[in-house]
């Protein structure tokens, strides 16, 4: 059984652009999913830890320490 569609030129361009789109838009998804560490010490792995660093601090997920005392109750908690 065959069946033929008809789409106009502009209709099919406009889905192949939106395929390109999901198709980043997965690649993106899944490199954030499955991000794999570097090799500890390597140049790719310091830059994949700067990223992480920088990524964090934006979001605020850091800890401020002002005094030495607040730093010796962190290492002895």
């Amino acid at each position: 059984m065959t069946q033929t569609v008809t789409v106009e030129t502009k209709v099919l361009k406009q889905i192949l652009e939106r395929l390109d789109e999901l198709t980043q838009e997965v690649r993106v998804l899944k490199e954030s999913l499955f991000e794999k560490e570097p090799t500890y010490g390597s140049g790719e792995w310091w830059e994949w830890s700067d990223k992480k660093a920088i990524e964090a601090h934006r979001k605020g997920e850091y800890l401020e320490i002002s005094t030495p005392e607040e730093l010796k109750k962190i290492f002895k908690a």
